[in-house]
């Protein structure tokens, strides 16, 4: 009876692939995280920037809520060594989002991640105010989940009063700060709107004067001493032309005339007129001169 062998199969152990020294996957060397968001106001531009490395060079893409974008009008893809720059030309309330960068090459593949969300649609403005009137912040806010919005004044948070009243309308998106009866001394500075929501931060700006009605009255005063001043001049213009002397020169040619009346006679004539011998009778023929003359 043969004994039966056994056979032994060796095991072969894989060699493990190493890359060489001039190959590298790719590498993200500064990133952008939800940590710091994009904050930007409607209408403006807004970037991304990372830096990759990588050997072969990655092929660098980019992407809205995982749908990939093309450059073109819209947004723009720049490059300067190592920085790759997603370029977005004007930001409106339907670019507010996700926006990823994946660094790519044949060795594997790298991603970043950042937030443009929330978006102020419209900013507050500035604005001045009487002592005593209503003073009125408005912002519209784009944001998906709903933020919180979070009013400062001269960096110290607002907090609610009687008559400091602010309030967010989740239908229009509207942040809406009001001021009952603003103060100089405790309403006047700068403020500021935050929304806040788990994607990121957005915040507006603008300052606030409450002027005094003293103030005011000064100017009106003012106002009304210099129209009074304009007015006098011109009425002393009006009476200084109401006293200018006239002279008048008659000459009467003609005849006949009558002699003299009894009332002229013995009268000496004035240098600058004429005086007829006597009233023209209803049958007089002649001509009357009439010069007028103005002496200051």
């Amino acid at each position: 009876m043969e004994e039966q062998g056994k056979v032994t199969i060796p095991t072969i152990k894989p060699e493990r692939v190493q890359l060489s020294p001039s190959m590298e996957a790719p590498k993200i060397l500064q990133r952008i995280t939800s940590k710091t968001p994009q904050s930007v106001e409607a209408g403006k531009p807004a970037r991304f920037s990372v830096q990759v490395s990588g050997v072969p060079q990655p092929q660098v893409s980019w992407y809205k809520n995982s749908q990939a974008l093309s450059p073109g009008f819209k947004c723009k893809f720049l490059q300067d060594g190592a920085e790759h720059t997603l370029l977005l030309i004007e930001v409106f309330p339907e670019d507010a989002a996700v926006y990823n960068c994946q660094a790519k090459n044949d060795y594997g593949a790298a991603t970043s991640t950042a937030a443009l969300n929330p978006l102020f649609i419209q900013p507050i403005t500035s604005c001045t105010v009487p002592h005593g009137e209503v003073a009125r912040f408005h912002a519209c806010v784009s944001s998906m989940p709903k933020p919180d919005i979070s009013w400062f004044h001269n960096r110290q948070p607002v907090q609610p009063t009687k008559n400091v009243v602010f309030h967010f309308d989740e239908v229009t998106n509207a942040a809406v700060l009001i001021i009952v009866d603003a103060f100089p001394e405790h309403d006047s500075g700068s403020y500021k709107v935050m929304a806040i929501n788990t994607e990121g931060s957005a915040e507006s700006t603008a300052s606030l004067l409450v002027s005094l009605r003293e103030e005011q009255s000064a100017n009106y005063l003012g106002f009304v001493k210099r129209s009074a001043k304009a007015h006098e001049s011109i009425d002393t213009m009006a009476e200084q032309r109401k006293e200018r002397k006239f002279r008048v020169d008659l000459r009467c040619v003609g005849s006949p005339f009558d002699k003299m009346s009894k009332v002229h006679q013995g009268r000496s004539r004035s240098k600058n007129s004429l005086v007829p011998t006597g009233a023209a009778t209803d049958t007089a023929i002649g001509s009357v001169t009439l010069r007028a003359f103005t002496t200051r």
